[in-house]
């Protein structure tokens, strides 16, 4: 585990990979790139691979390979632990978590902290994917439910999620649940929700926070009522993309080993994003392409 509790002298901090070592998206097996962790012993349950007790932090461009880990305590790749203001979790590729970790399930990015109203992470442009539970437990991609203040969530790929249990959960993300927070949800893909429990795309815990969402996706695994439109408040988002086929989604690749979450060109997510800017980087995207300078339609 990495841990982040202390910072003195300095107005922040940046995790990063240099720019010619950088992932593309494809994990490191395939073709990716050169800054990797793959821890190959489990830690205590709930740690997490990344653990931030600090403000003002970047974490970015680096991938963690989790598939050493199966059936070992850890079951999350990145906690925060307090206020986190100005936290920002950007152009990440995590994957391949699977068996029982014990205790809870798999939880990949956990705010297990409120924060204050007046606080804001971000977490864009980043990949999730082959989250497995094999043994009576929820598992959840980005789980947000106690953050207190805003939450920027945008641009991320989480594919292959699932669950076991019957009365447990396969989640993409999950948020809002105190009456101050305030979740941006825009230009996500959330797709492949397994098991025997509930499958819920996106979980707006809370029916007093607020959602601003636009342009998000969820495919036919997903319950409706947890879809891209509802996020389980009845949003009603014209603007989501549901029901979806991973047909209609076209991924360059969802062969085992050989994943690349990349769109192909008759994707249905091709030109149906909206415009996010260029605040704190969104629009860098997984291949360092800035999406504002070349004039792209998102």
């Amino acid at each position: 585990s990495v841990s982040f509790t202390q910072k003195r002298s300095l107005s922040s901090v940046k995790l990063t990979a240099y720019s010619a070592d950088r992932h593309t998206g494809i994990a490191s097996g395939t073709g990716g790139g050169k800054v990797l962790l793959r821890p190959t012993t489990g830690s205590t349950h709930d740690l997490g691979i990344f653990r931030v007790g600090i403000d003002s932090l970047t974490i970015e461009w680096i991938e963690i390979d989790m598939s050493e880990l199966d059936s070992t305590n850890t079951n999350k790749a990145v906690v925060l632990t307090g206020t986190n203001d100005d936290f920002i979790l950007r152009n990440m590729l995590i994957h391949d978590k699977g068996g029982d970790p014990g205790g809870s399930g798999p939880h990949i990015i956990h705010t297990i902290a409120a924060g204050a109203s007046t606080d804001t992470l971000t977490i864009q442009n980043n990949i999730i994917y082959d989250i497995v539970e094999t043994d009576n437990d929820s598992a959840v991609a980005l789980n947000l439910n106690q953050w207190a203040g805003t939450a920027n969530v945008y641009n991320n790929t989480i594919y292959k999620l699932t669950c076991n249990g019957s009365s447990k959960t396969s989640t993409g993300i999950i948020f809002g649940n105190p009456s101050t927070a305030v979740a941006n949800i825009k230009n996500n893909i959330i797709s492949l929700l397994g098991g025997n429990g509930s499958k819920r795309a996106y979980w707006k815990n809370g029916s007093g926070s607020t959602a601003n969402t636009a342009n998000n996706l969820s495919d036919d695994t997903s319950h409706a009522t947890y879809d891209a439109e509802d996020m389980a408040q009845s949003l009603n988002d014209a603007s989501a993309l549901i029901g979806k086929t991973l047909a209609e989604i076209s991924f360059v690749s969802t062969g085992v080993g050989t994943e690349d979450l990349h769109i192909d060109e008759d994707s249905v997510c091709v030109d149906a994003g909206v415009d996010l800017g260029t605040t704190n980087g969104v629009d860098i995207d997984i291949n360092q392409r800035d999406r504002d300078a070349s004039g792209d339609v998102w």
